[in-house]
């Protein structure tokens, strides 16, 4: 009898533990929005606050005239699926097709049961010639992260890595800096340089590379911050956090 109910209670510790790291659609907006900060529009016009200013990290997002018909970018499964956009051309107000540097806002924060859906708005306007709109309007690049499984299956700093190979928060500073790689093309492992030389400052972590290729890089860290899922490296003039072993942000 002993014996069984303690093989009960190891299976109610796994369940609970394989659950704990699941994401619930609530978790996801609040991993989201606690990241980047939400612009809100006003009434009448103008803005009631100015949110996160994004930038893309790579070519690829493709924006469009605002419309309920606005196909998403799609990132699914952790690699890029589909450019979004509308059907209408903008009139050559706009090539359509995002830049990296070009400035973004994220005006919503959308779930499924699948998926994350960020509604971003270039802080540009432009006059859209059969828009339906008198005056300069923002043009929509909303991204869709989807996830086959569905949100259960992945973690916050899954979800967030994944925001951030495709999009930056301007002028925040990365060293080194955490570079995104094409979802296609596998990118050789960096060299290990010497943490104590000049190198260092040049130094790139890349986003899913693991803590034995960070420390081989940037040497040991000065210290070491475990919180769950999350590790930090900390360094004298960098912290890297890791999910699961892998790297998912740079401070």
């Amino acid at each position: 009898m002993n014996y069984r109910i303690h093989f009960a209670a190891i299976l109610i510790m796994l369940a609970t533990a394989s659950v704990s790291y699941a994401m619930t659609r609530d978790e996801a907006v609040s991993a989201v929005t606690g990241r980047y900060r939400i612009t809100a529009p006003a009434f009448l016009g103008g803005f009631k606050e100015i949110g996160s200013v994004l930038t893309p990290r790579r070519e690829g997002l493709r924006a469009n005239r605002p419309s309920k018909a606005f196909r998403p970018n799609l990132v699914k499964n952790h690699q890029f699926a589909a450019a979004g956009g509308g059907d209408l051309p903008l009139g050559g107000v706009h090539e359509g097709a995002l830049k990296p540097g070009e400035r973004l806002y994220l005006y919503e924060v959308r779930t499924g049961d699948d998926y994350v859906q960020l509604d971003l708005f270039t802080v540009a306007t432009y006059v859209v010639p059969g828009s339906g709109t008198r005056g300069p309007t923002p043009l929509q690049a909303s991204v869709r992260f989807q996830y086959g499984g569905g949100l259960a299956g992945v973690t916050a700093g899954e979800l967030l890595a994944d925001i951030g190979e495709w999009l930056a928060i301007e002028g925040e500073p990365r060293l080194p800096a955490v570079e995104s790689r094409p979802a296609a093309i596998p990118q050789p492992a960096a060299a290990p340089v010497d943490p104590r030389g000049a190198d260092r400052a040049t130094a790139t972590i890349r986003l899913g590379q693991t803590q034995e290729e960070v420390t081989a890089i940037l040497g040991p860290p000065e210290k070491q911050i475990l919180l769950g899922a999350k590790t930090i490296f900390v360094y004298r003039d960098v912290k890297v956090v890791f999910v699961d072993g892998k790297v998912a942000d740079a401070e």
